[in-house]
Protein backbone atom coordinates (compact mmCIF):
# COMPACT_ATOMS: atom_id res chain seq x y z
CA UNK A 1 0.00 0.00 0.00
CA UNK A 2 1.20 3.51 -0.64
CA UNK A 3 0.24 7.10 0.01
CA UNK A 4 -1.00 9.24 -2.87
CA UNK A 5 0.98 12.46 -3.27
CA UNK A 6 -0.55 15.66 -4.75
CA UNK A 7 0.90 15.13 -8.24
CA UNK A 8 -0.51 11.61 -8.50
CA UNK A 9 -3.81 12.67 -6.95
CA UNK A 10 -4.26 15.37 -9.59
CA UNK A 11 -3.78 12.74 -12.29
CA UNK A 12 -6.17 10.35 -10.59
CA UNK A 13 -8.90 12.98 -10.35
CA UNK A 14 -8.48 13.79 -14.04
CA UNK A 15 -8.72 10.09 -14.87
CA UNK A 16 -11.79 9.54 -12.67
CA UNK A 17 -13.57 12.40 -14.42
CA UNK A 18 -12.70 10.98 -17.85
CA UNK A 19 -14.17 7.62 -16.79
CA UNK A 20 -17.32 9.23 -15.40
CA UNK A 21 -17.82 11.17 -18.63
CA UNK A 22 -18.07 7.90 -20.56
CA UNK A 23 -20.22 5.86 -18.17
CA UNK A 24 -22.74 8.69 -17.82
CA UNK A 25 -23.04 8.90 -21.62
CA UNK A 26 -24.13 5.25 -21.59
CA UNK A 27 -26.79 5.87 -18.95
CA UNK A 28 -25.05 4.22 -16.00
CA UNK A 29 -25.76 5.54 -12.52
CA UNK A 30 -22.89 6.09 -10.09
CA UNK A 31 -23.08 4.18 -6.78
CA UNK A 32 -20.65 2.77 -4.22
CA UNK A 33 -21.02 -0.51 -2.34
CA UNK A 34 -19.77 -0.71 1.23
CA UNK A 35 -16.08 -1.35 1.81
CA UNK A 36 -16.89 -4.00 4.44
CA UNK A 37 -18.82 -7.17 3.66
CA UNK A 38 -19.83 -10.18 5.69
CA UNK A 39 -17.15 -12.80 5.18
CA UNK A 40 -19.82 -15.26 4.01
CA UNK A 41 -20.75 -12.84 1.23
CA UNK A 42 -17.15 -12.73 -0.01
CA UNK A 43 -16.78 -16.51 0.31
CA UNK A 44 -19.97 -17.06 -1.67
CA UNK A 45 -18.27 -15.66 -4.76
CA UNK A 46 -14.88 -17.33 -4.51
CA UNK A 47 -15.11 -20.08 -1.88
CA UNK A 48 -13.58 -20.41 1.62
CA UNK A 49 -10.05 -20.36 0.18
CA UNK A 50 -10.51 -16.63 -0.44
CA UNK A 51 -9.64 -16.09 3.24
CA UNK A 52 -5.98 -16.57 2.32
CA UNK A 53 -6.16 -13.76 -0.24
CA UNK A 54 -8.11 -11.03 1.54
CA UNK A 55 -8.15 -8.96 4.72
CA UNK A 56 -10.72 -10.34 7.15
CA UNK A 57 -11.27 -10.16 10.90
CA UNK A 58 -13.71 -10.51 13.77
CA UNK A 59 -15.37 -7.30 14.93
CA UNK A 60 -16.31 -6.44 18.52
CA UNK A 61 -19.59 -8.29 18.12
CA UNK A 62 -17.84 -11.47 17.01
CA UNK A 63 -18.97 -11.12 13.40
CA UNK A 64 -16.63 -12.28 10.63
CA UNK A 65 -16.10 -9.40 8.20
CA UNK A 66 -13.81 -8.74 5.25
CA UNK A 67 -12.61 -5.80 3.21
CA UNK A 68 -13.94 -5.98 -0.34
CA UNK A 69 -11.51 -7.45 -2.87
CA UNK A 70 -13.42 -6.21 -5.91
CA UNK A 71 -16.52 -4.15 -6.67
CA UNK A 72 -18.64 -6.80 -8.40
CA UNK A 73 -19.59 -8.57 -5.16
CA UNK A 74 -21.00 -5.43 -3.57
CA UNK A 75 -22.87 -4.36 -6.70
CA UNK A 76 -24.38 -7.84 -7.13
CA UNK A 77 -25.44 -7.88 -3.47
CA UNK A 78 -26.98 -4.41 -3.83
CA UNK A 79 -29.38 -5.54 -6.56
CA UNK A 80 -29.95 -9.15 -5.48
CA UNK A 81 -33.01 -8.35 -3.35
CA UNK A 82 -34.16 -5.16 -5.09
CA UNK A 83 -37.26 -6.19 -7.03
CA UNK A 84 -38.28 -2.53 -7.26
CA UNK A 85 -35.46 -1.58 -9.65
CA UNK A 86 -36.44 -1.47 -13.35
CA UNK A 87 -34.34 -3.66 -15.62
CA UNK A 88 -31.79 -3.44 -16.97
CA UNK A 89 -30.06 -2.05 -13.88
CA UNK A 90 -26.94 -0.16 -14.95
CA UNK A 91 -24.59 0.70 -12.09
CA UNK A 92 -21.09 2.16 -12.17
CA UNK A 93 -18.54 2.87 -9.46
CA UNK A 94 -14.92 3.81 -8.82
CA UNK A 95 -13.47 2.58 -5.56
CA UNK A 96 -10.63 1.03 -3.60
CA UNK A 97 -10.15 -2.67 -2.90
CA UNK A 98 -7.87 -4.77 -0.71
CA UNK A 99 -6.16 -8.07 -1.49
CA UNK A 100 -3.53 -9.88 0.54
CA UNK A 101 -1.44 -10.53 -2.57
CA UNK A 102 2.33 -10.57 -2.83
CA UNK A 103 3.14 -7.02 -3.98
CA UNK A 104 4.72 -6.87 -7.43
CA UNK A 105 4.94 -4.65 -10.49
CA UNK A 106 1.57 -2.93 -11.15
CA UNK A 107 -0.05 -4.89 -8.28
CA UNK A 108 -0.65 -3.51 -4.79
CA UNK A 109 -2.48 -4.74 -1.71
CA UNK A 110 -4.66 -1.66 -1.89
CA UNK A 111 -5.72 -0.65 -5.39
CA UNK A 112 -8.49 1.23 -7.17
CA UNK A 113 -10.83 -0.01 -9.87
CA UNK A 114 -13.49 1.44 -12.12
CA UNK A 115 -16.40 -0.92 -12.59
CA UNK A 116 -19.68 -1.04 -14.51
CA UNK A 117 -22.33 -3.75 -14.38
CA UNK A 118 -25.57 -4.44 -16.26
CA UNK A 119 -28.11 -6.57 -14.39
CA UNK A 120 -31.24 -8.00 -15.99
CA UNK A 121 -30.24 -8.75 -19.59
CA UNK A 122 -29.13 -12.16 -20.83
CA UNK A 123 -28.72 -10.79 -24.35
CA UNK A 124 -25.13 -10.68 -25.69
CA UNK A 125 -25.85 -7.11 -26.79
CA UNK A 126 -25.43 -6.18 -23.10
CA UNK A 127 -21.94 -7.70 -23.28
CA UNK A 128 -21.31 -5.61 -26.40
CA UNK A 129 -22.28 -2.49 -24.48
CA UNK A 130 -19.95 -3.11 -21.53
CA UNK A 131 -17.08 -3.84 -23.93
CA UNK A 132 -17.83 -0.56 -25.71
CA UNK A 133 -17.75 1.34 -22.42
CA UNK A 134 -14.27 -0.07 -21.77
CA UNK A 135 -12.95 0.87 -25.21
CA UNK A 136 -14.52 4.33 -25.01
CA UNK A 137 -12.85 4.97 -21.65
CA UNK A 138 -9.47 4.17 -23.19
CA UNK A 139 -10.22 6.40 -26.17
CA UNK A 140 -11.38 9.19 -23.88
CA UNK A 141 -8.02 9.23 -22.08
CA UNK A 142 -6.08 9.15 -25.36
CA UNK A 143 -5.02 5.49 -25.66
CA UNK A 144 -5.29 4.22 -29.23
CA UNK A 145 -3.18 1.08 -29.50
CA UNK A 146 -5.21 -1.51 -27.61
CA UNK A 147 -7.00 -4.75 -28.37
CA UNK A 148 -9.93 -6.48 -26.66
CA UNK A 149 -9.56 -10.27 -26.70
CA UNK A 150 -12.93 -12.04 -26.42
CA UNK A 151 -14.05 -15.61 -25.88
CA UNK A 152 -16.87 -17.57 -24.26
CA UNK A 153 -16.30 -19.58 -21.12
CA UNK A 154 -19.46 -21.62 -21.71
CA UNK A 155 -18.04 -22.64 -25.08
CA UNK A 156 -14.66 -23.52 -23.56
CA UNK A 157 -16.22 -25.63 -20.79
CA UNK A 158 -18.46 -27.46 -23.27
CA UNK A 159 -15.58 -28.17 -25.63
CA UNK A 160 -13.50 -29.60 -22.78
CA UNK A 161 -16.45 -31.82 -21.84
CA UNK A 162 -16.63 -32.96 -25.46
CA UNK A 163 -12.97 -33.99 -25.09
CA UNK A 164 -13.89 -36.11 -22.07
CA UNK A 165 -12.96 -33.68 -19.27
CA UNK A 166 -16.27 -33.80 -17.47
CA UNK A 167 -15.64 -33.68 -13.72
CA UNK A 168 -16.20 -30.27 -12.15
CA UNK A 169 -12.87 -30.07 -10.32
CA UNK A 170 -10.81 -31.28 -13.27
CA UNK A 171 -12.64 -28.89 -15.58
CA UNK A 172 -11.83 -25.92 -13.35
CA UNK A 173 -8.19 -27.02 -13.14
CA UNK A 174 -7.97 -27.13 -16.93
CA UNK A 175 -9.48 -23.66 -17.26
CA UNK A 176 -7.00 -22.28 -14.73
CA UNK A 177 -4.14 -23.79 -16.76
CA UNK A 178 -5.50 -22.28 -19.98
CA UNK A 179 -5.76 -18.90 -18.24
CA UNK A 180 -1.95 -18.93 -17.86
CA UNK A 181 -1.25 -19.37 -21.58
CA UNK A 182 0.35 -15.91 -21.99
CA UNK A 183 2.48 -16.32 -18.89
CA UNK A 184 3.84 -19.88 -19.13
CA UNK A 185 5.56 -21.92 -21.85
CA UNK A 186 3.81 -24.60 -23.90
CA UNK A 187 5.99 -27.26 -22.24
CA UNK A 188 5.18 -26.02 -18.72
CA UNK A 189 1.45 -26.01 -19.41
CA UNK A 190 1.64 -29.49 -20.93
CA UNK A 191 3.24 -30.74 -17.71
CA UNK A 192 0.44 -29.16 -15.69
CA UNK A 193 -2.18 -30.87 -17.88
CA UNK A 194 -0.37 -34.21 -17.56
CA UNK A 195 -0.20 -33.77 -13.78
CA UNK A 196 -4.01 -33.82 -13.61
CA UNK A 197 -4.10 -36.85 -15.92
CA UNK A 198 -5.02 -35.18 -19.21
CA UNK A 199 -3.59 -37.30 -22.04
CA UNK A 200 -1.19 -35.86 -24.61
CA UNK A 201 -3.73 -36.35 -27.42
CA UNK A 202 -6.33 -34.33 -25.51
CA UNK A 203 -3.74 -31.69 -24.60
CA UNK A 204 -2.94 -31.30 -28.31
CA UNK A 205 -6.61 -30.70 -29.09
CA UNK A 206 -6.89 -28.21 -26.24
CA UNK A 207 -3.91 -26.27 -27.57
CA UNK A 208 -5.39 -26.39 -31.06
CA UNK A 209 -8.63 -24.90 -29.70
CA UNK A 210 -7.02 -22.10 -27.69
CA UNK A 211 -4.84 -21.17 -30.66
CA UNK A 212 -7.94 -19.92 -32.49
CA UNK A 213 -7.27 -16.16 -32.58
CA UNK A 214 -8.23 -13.54 -35.12
CA UNK A 215 -10.97 -11.27 -36.43
CA UNK A 216 -14.38 -12.46 -35.19
CA UNK A 217 -15.62 -13.56 -38.63
CA UNK A 218 -12.51 -15.70 -39.22
CA UNK A 219 -12.64 -17.38 -35.79
CA UNK A 220 -16.37 -18.07 -36.13
CA UNK A 221 -15.65 -19.84 -39.41
CA UNK A 222 -12.97 -21.95 -37.70
CA UNK A 223 -15.30 -22.82 -34.82
CA UNK A 224 -17.84 -24.10 -37.34
CA UNK A 225 -15.34 -26.80 -38.37
CA UNK A 226 -15.01 -28.28 -34.85
CA UNK A 227 -18.18 -30.45 -35.05
CA UNK A 228 -19.37 -29.22 -31.68
CA UNK A 229 -21.86 -31.59 -30.05
CA UNK A 230 -22.53 -30.05 -26.63
CA UNK A 231 -25.56 -27.75 -26.39
CA UNK A 232 -23.52 -25.30 -24.33
CA UNK A 233 -20.91 -25.08 -27.07
CA UNK A 234 -23.51 -24.42 -29.74
CA UNK A 235 -25.11 -21.70 -27.62
CA UNK A 236 -21.69 -20.22 -26.93
CA UNK A 237 -21.02 -19.88 -30.66
CA UNK A 238 -24.44 -18.29 -31.23
CA UNK A 239 -23.69 -15.78 -28.45
CA UNK A 240 -20.37 -14.89 -30.09
CA UNK A 241 -22.16 -14.38 -33.42
CA UNK A 242 -24.69 -12.03 -31.80
CA UNK A 243 -21.89 -10.22 -29.98
CA UNK A 244 -19.96 -9.64 -33.21
CA UNK A 245 -23.07 -8.18 -34.85
CA UNK A 246 -23.60 -5.90 -31.84
CA UNK A 247 -20.02 -4.69 -31.75
CA UNK A 248 -20.17 -3.97 -35.48
CA UNK A 249 -23.41 -1.99 -35.08
CA UNK A 250 -21.85 0.01 -32.25
CA UNK A 251 -18.74 0.69 -34.33
CA UNK A 252 -16.22 -1.05 -32.06
CA UNK A 253 -15.56 -4.37 -33.82
CA UNK A 254 -12.20 -3.22 -35.22
CA UNK A 255 -10.78 -3.02 -31.67
CA UNK A 256 -11.64 -6.66 -30.96
CA UNK A 257 -10.23 -10.11 -31.61
CA UNK A 258 -11.82 -13.44 -30.81
CA UNK A 259 -9.24 -15.37 -28.80
CA UNK A 260 -10.27 -18.78 -27.45
CA UNK A 261 -7.46 -18.77 -24.87
CA UNK A 262 -9.34 -16.13 -22.86
CA UNK A 263 -11.24 -17.97 -20.13
CA UNK A 264 -10.75 -15.73 -17.06
CA UNK A 265 -9.52 -17.62 -14.00
CA UNK A 266 -12.51 -16.84 -11.78
CA UNK A 267 -15.08 -19.62 -11.63
CA UNK A 268 -18.28 -17.55 -11.55
CA UNK A 269 -17.98 -16.48 -15.20
CA UNK A 270 -20.39 -18.51 -17.33
CA UNK A 271 -20.58 -16.87 -20.75
CA UNK A 272 -18.81 -14.23 -22.82
CA UNK A 273 -15.48 -13.18 -21.27
CA UNK A 274 -12.88 -10.67 -22.41
CA UNK A 275 -9.64 -8.89 -21.52
CA UNK A 276 -8.16 -5.72 -22.97
CA UNK A 277 -4.43 -5.15 -23.49
CA UNK A 278 -2.44 -2.02 -24.26
CA UNK A 279 -0.32 -3.02 -27.26
CA UNK A 280 2.44 -0.68 -26.11
CA UNK A 281 2.49 -2.06 -22.53
CA UNK A 282 1.53 -5.73 -22.68
CA UNK A 283 3.87 -6.40 -19.75
CA UNK A 284 1.19 -4.80 -17.54
CA UNK A 285 -1.29 -7.57 -18.26
CA UNK A 286 -4.89 -6.69 -18.98
CA UNK A 287 -5.96 -3.10 -18.35
CA UNK A 288 -9.61 -4.08 -18.15
CA UNK A 289 -11.51 -7.33 -18.19
CA UNK A 290 -14.87 -8.83 -17.45
CA UNK A 291 -17.67 -10.98 -18.71
CA UNK A 292 -20.99 -12.59 -17.98
CA UNK A 293 -21.98 -14.08 -14.62
CA UNK A 294 -25.64 -15.06 -14.82
CA UNK A 295 -25.66 -17.20 -11.66
CA UNK A 296 -23.87 -14.94 -9.18
CA UNK A 297 -26.75 -12.78 -7.95
CA UNK A 298 -28.80 -15.75 -6.73
CA UNK A 299 -26.08 -16.34 -4.10
CA UNK A 300 -26.79 -13.00 -2.42
CA UNK A 301 -30.57 -12.75 -2.41
CA UNK A 302 -33.87 -13.95 -3.74
CA UNK A 303 -33.49 -12.35 -7.15
CA UNK A 304 -32.08 -14.63 -9.87
CA UNK A 305 -30.93 -12.09 -12.43
CA UNK A 306 -28.47 -12.35 -15.34
CA UNK A 307 -25.54 -9.95 -15.32
CA UNK A 308 -22.47 -8.84 -17.20
CA UNK A 309 -19.80 -6.28 -16.40
CA UNK A 310 -16.32 -4.92 -16.83
CA UNK A 311 -13.69 -3.53 -14.46
CA UNK A 312 -10.30 -1.94 -14.92
CA UNK A 313 -7.39 -1.21 -12.60
CA UNK A 314 -6.65 2.47 -12.15
CA UNK A 315 -2.98 1.89 -11.28
CA UNK A 316 -2.29 -0.16 -14.42
CA UNK A 317 -4.09 2.34 -16.62
CA UNK A 318 -2.07 5.16 -15.07
CA UNK A 319 1.18 3.37 -15.96
CA UNK A 320 0.00 3.06 -19.57
CA UNK A 321 -0.91 6.74 -19.68
CA UNK A 322 2.40 7.79 -18.12
CA UNK A 323 4.39 5.74 -20.64
CA UNK A 324 2.42 7.27 -23.50
CA UNK A 325 2.76 10.76 -21.98
CA UNK A 326 -1.01 11.24 -22.13
CA UNK A 327 -1.58 12.95 -18.80
CA UNK A 328 -2.23 16.69 -19.21
CA UNK A 329 -0.10 19.28 -17.49
CA UNK A 330 -1.73 19.85 -14.14
CA UNK A 331 -1.46 22.89 -11.89
CA UNK A 332 -1.25 22.01 -8.23
CA UNK A 333 -2.58 24.41 -5.63
CA UNK A 334 -3.54 28.03 -6.19
CA UNK A 335 -3.43 29.97 -9.45
CA UNK A 336 -2.54 33.26 -7.78
CA UNK A 337 -0.92 34.37 -4.52
CA UNK A 338 -1.93 37.73 -3.01
CA UNK A 339 0.95 39.11 -0.96
CA UNK A 340 0.74 41.88 1.65
CA UNK A 341 3.27 44.66 1.21
CA UNK A 342 2.62 45.90 4.75
CA UNK A 343 0.86 44.64 7.85
CA UNK A 344 -1.97 47.15 7.49
CA UNK A 345 -2.74 45.77 4.01
CA UNK A 346 -3.52 42.25 5.23
CA UNK A 347 -7.27 42.64 5.71
CA UNK A 348 -7.62 44.13 2.22
CA UNK A 349 -5.56 41.24 0.86
CA UNK A 350 -7.92 38.78 2.56
CA UNK A 351 -10.96 40.53 1.06
CA UNK A 352 -9.45 40.45 -2.42
CA UNK A 353 -8.44 36.79 -2.07
CA UNK A 354 -11.93 35.78 -1.04
CA UNK A 355 -13.47 37.80 -3.88
CA UNK A 356 -11.35 35.86 -6.35
CA UNK A 357 -12.34 32.56 -4.75
CA UNK A 358 -16.01 33.54 -4.95
CA UNK A 359 -15.45 34.10 -8.67
CA UNK A 360 -14.00 30.64 -9.19
CA UNK A 361 -10.28 31.56 -9.05
CA UNK A 362 -8.06 29.46 -6.76
CA UNK A 363 -6.15 31.95 -4.61
CA UNK A 364 -3.98 32.02 -1.49
CA UNK A 365 -2.74 34.66 0.92
CA UNK A 366 -0.13 34.50 3.68
CA UNK A 367 -1.25 32.68 6.83
CA UNK A 368 2.00 33.03 8.79
CA UNK A 369 2.46 36.80 9.09
CA UNK A 370 5.68 36.71 7.04
CA UNK A 371 7.47 39.70 5.50
CA UNK A 372 6.92 40.38 1.80
CA UNK A 373 10.17 38.73 0.67
CA UNK A 374 9.24 35.48 2.42
CA UNK A 375 5.74 35.57 0.93
CA UNK A 376 7.18 35.89 -2.57
CA UNK A 377 9.65 33.10 -1.82
CA UNK A 378 6.77 30.84 -0.75
CA UNK A 379 4.76 31.60 -3.92
CA UNK A 380 7.79 30.66 -6.01
CA UNK A 381 8.59 27.43 -4.15
CA UNK A 382 4.89 26.40 -4.23
CA UNK A 383 4.94 26.93 -8.01
CA UNK A 384 2.00 29.33 -7.92
CA UNK A 385 2.04 30.83 -11.41
CA UNK A 386 0.80 34.37 -10.64
CA UNK A 387 1.56 36.90 -7.91
CA UNK A 388 -0.14 40.11 -6.85
CA UNK A 389 1.40 42.42 -4.22
CA UNK A 390 -1.04 44.69 -2.43
CA UNK A 391 0.06 47.74 -0.43
CA UNK A 392 -1.37 51.19 0.44
CA UNK A 393 -0.66 52.51 -3.09
CA UNK A 394 -2.58 49.64 -4.76
CA UNK A 395 -5.46 50.01 -2.34
CA UNK A 396 -5.73 53.74 -3.05
CA UNK A 397 -5.38 53.50 -6.87
CA UNK A 398 -7.37 50.24 -7.18
CA UNK A 399 -4.71 49.13 -9.69
CA UNK A 400 -2.43 46.15 -9.04
CA UNK A 401 0.42 44.52 -10.93
CA UNK A 402 -0.22 40.91 -11.95
CA UNK A 403 3.14 39.15 -12.15
CA UNK A 404 3.70 35.95 -14.11
CA UNK A 405 6.26 34.08 -12.01
CA UNK A 406 7.78 32.05 -14.87
CA UNK A 407 8.60 35.02 -17.12
CA UNK A 408 8.74 37.79 -14.45
CA UNK A 409 6.51 39.94 -16.69
CA UNK A 410 4.01 42.28 -15.04
CA UNK A 411 0.66 43.62 -16.21
CA UNK A 412 -1.29 46.45 -14.59
CA UNK A 413 -4.87 45.38 -13.89
CA UNK A 414 -7.82 47.09 -12.21
CA UNK A 415 -8.80 45.34 -8.99
CA UNK A 416 -12.34 45.01 -10.38
CA UNK A 417 -11.03 43.16 -13.45
CA UNK A 418 -8.55 40.74 -11.81
CA UNK A 419 -10.91 37.75 -11.84
CA UNK A 420 -11.72 38.24 -15.54
CA UNK A 421 -8.02 38.61 -16.37
CA UNK A 422 -7.01 35.47 -14.45
CA UNK A 423 -9.78 33.43 -16.08
CA UNK A 424 -8.34 34.34 -19.47
CA UNK A 425 -4.91 32.98 -18.52
CA UNK A 426 -3.92 29.31 -18.69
Amino acid sequence: MKDTEPEEMARRLWLYEKIREVVLRYGFRMVEPTTLENLKTLEAKSGPSIRDEIYWFKDKGGRSLGLRFDLTVGLARMVASRFDLPEPIKFATIGGNWRYDEPQFARYRYFTQWDIEIFGSANPLADAEVICVGTDILANVGLKEFVVRISNRKLAESYLKQLGISSGEKLEQCLRIIDKVRKESHARLTKEFNAIKVSDSVVDRVFSYISLVGPPSAVLEQLATLSLTEDGAKQGVRDLETLADGLAALGRLDSCLYDMSIVRGIGYYDGIVFECFDKESEDLGSIFGGGRYDKLCRIYGKRDIPATGVAGGIERLMISLERAKLFPESRLGAKVFIASAQEKSRLEVMRLTQTLRDNGISAEFDLKGRPLSKQVEYASSARIPYLIVVGPQEIESKIVKLKEMATRTETSVSIDEIAMKLRSLN
